[in-house]
């Protein structure tokens, strides 16, 4: 079992070349890795790859494509799925997996009618935060999320996809325990809809509160490539190709 995101042509490239790998996850984590293990298989012929998600259809991991506010996302969904329609990606859909067992040629992993057998699993099924170590102190967490109760509404998955999350910072990530900010992907509890460019204006607007400087702190917004400010995270992307 791999982390969800091997570094398949680089430092583990030798784990995933010439094998069969499974990737679990209907995530931009899961469509990373597929892309990955394509150029793999173009580089080396015999390794191959599977995708197994639990939807009925791919479409949300495609995503807008041509048309989504996010070029650069658009162009993972497009380039993911000519894999799959060309037959050099196996996609399974509506897999969920129920047994995992080792054999002498592989692991054979079952959704308890249909059986797969690979050499290795990649999960890219999400993850949530670890809050044990700060256990002692006083949190105010969303009971779904993960989250702080403020920043859980702005994240919601079922309300919003990483390219329509608002910028924000030290007033959204505010808990109880005074001077404690957890900030990144971390801050997102199980939510998927975190992007790079929000956790750096995190940090900007936490790092500001905690020198004092309160009007810079809740000043959020995505600092654009020719120096404007926006709160829409489609023109930051926009004006940083």
């Amino acid at each position: 079992m791999e982390s969800s995101l091997p570094d398949v042509l680089g430092r583990d490239r030798d784990r995933f070349a010439g094998r069969h790998t499974l990737v679990v996850g209907a995530g931009h984590s899961a469509a990373t890795t597929l892309l990955a293990l394509a150029e793999l298989a173009r580089q080396a012929p015999e390794t191959t790859a599977t995708w197994a998600i639990r939807a009925a259809s791919p479409a949300r991991t495609y995503g807008g494509e041509s048309a989504d506010a996010l070029p650069a996302r658009g162009a993972l969904g497009s380039r993911l799925r000519e894999h799959v329609e060309s037959g050099a990606i196996t996609l399974l859909t509506g897999f969920s997996v129920q047994r995992l067992t080792p054999g002498s040629d592989g692991v054979a992993v079952s959704d308890g009618t249909r059986t797969v057998v690979v050499e290795r699993i990649v999960s890219a099924t999400g993850l949530r935060p670890d809050h044990n170590i700060v256990s002692e102190l006083r949190l105010d967490l969303d009971p779904i999320l993960g989250s702080t109760r403020a920043l859980a509404p702005l994240i919601d998955p079922n309300l919003h996809s990483c390219g329509t999350v608002p910028p924000h910072g030290v007033d959204e990530l505010t808990q109880p325990e005074p001077g404690y900010y957890a900030i990144g992907a971390t801050s997102y509890g199980r939510a998927p809809t975190f992007l790079m460019a929000t956790g750096y204006e995190q940090a900007r607007s936490v790092v500001a509160a905690l020198a004092g400087d309160w009007q810079a702190a809740r000043d959020v917004a995505f600092p654009r490539a020719d120096g404007l400010k926006s709160t829409n995270l489609s023109e930051f992307s926009k004006s940083h190709r």
